[in-house]
């Protein structure tokens, strides 16, 4: 993206949303070292992340860019963008966030992986939808690299389980690929790590993974103390280290 125009999106996201969007925290026993949820001071991961370790193969580093609260204005844009009919606003906020991160951040996961990214992959509905997803239309024509299309199984037998059975790559990646793959809620991330998993029987060698927002409640646990704590959202910190770019 023209650095204008970068400049502009920015300001135009932080005018509009960034009173209620918050930009999640990376520190020890504070927040799960992967998805970035709070957790009790005496654990490095949430339980469902600690879960997923069981697979060999998910995502090498996953980077919300915001944090949505359940029954609050985050939340309800997360599930207005894709509702039917969808809610224009709220498509175009996420847009914005998704748009912008990618613009700031994309390259960065490759910075971190000593690799740059090759391939791109987002995560489709999953019983598998007809018709396009609205986060894929989005993030199209932003994400680098070359797109690998991921189907979705019709029937999984529990689409809240780690399968790489869940999604299908259809194509055979190169030695070295490297894919960010894209979605646009984390809650649990069972989805994320099935994707992850069916890269990897594709044949990625790293898969890193950006999420618009990370689903949170704001009624379970101290995450309401927590969550008052958080500073207004900020386009220019990385999602991938909580802080400044990776150099």
């Amino acid at each position: 993206m023209e650095p204008d125009l970068e400049k502009r999106l920015s300001a135009a996201l932080v005018a509009s949303a960034g009173g209620f969007l918050r930009n999640p925290i990376r520190r020890d026993h504070v927040t799960c070292a992967v998805c970035t949820t709070p957790i009790e001071e005496r654990y490095s991961l949430c339980f469902p992340c600690k879960q997923h370790r069981l697979h060999i193969g998910t995502a090498d580093i996953v980077a919300p860019v915001t944090y949505a609260v359940a029954l609050q204005q985050s939340g309800y844009i997360m599930r207005g963008y894709k509702a039917r009919p969808r809610v224009d606003a709220h498509y175009r906020l996420v847009g914005m966030l998704t748009v912008l991160a990618l613009s700031k951040h994309g390259a960065c996961a490759g910075m971190i992986a000593g690799c740059p990214v090759t391939h791109w992959a987002s995560i489709p509905s999953l019983p598998a939808r007809p018709g396009e997803h609205p986060f894929h239309r989005i993030v199209s024509g932003s994400a680098p690299g070359v797109e690998v299309k991921l189907s979705a199984a019709v029937r999984p037998s529990d689409a809240r389980a780690v399968s790489a059975n869940h999604f299908t790559a259809g194509v055979t990646l190169p030695p070295r690929s490297h894919v960010l793959l894209l979605d646009d809620t984390w809650a649990r991330g069972g989805h994320a790590q099935s994707a992850a998993l069916s890269l990897r029987r594709a044949g990625a060698e790293r898969v890193s993974t950006l999420v618009a927002a990370r689903w949170i409640k704001r009624n379970y646990a101290d995450n309401a103390r927590f969550l008052d704590g958080l500073p207004d959202y900020d386009p220019d910190v990385c999602p991938w280290t909580g802080g400044t770019c990776p150099t």
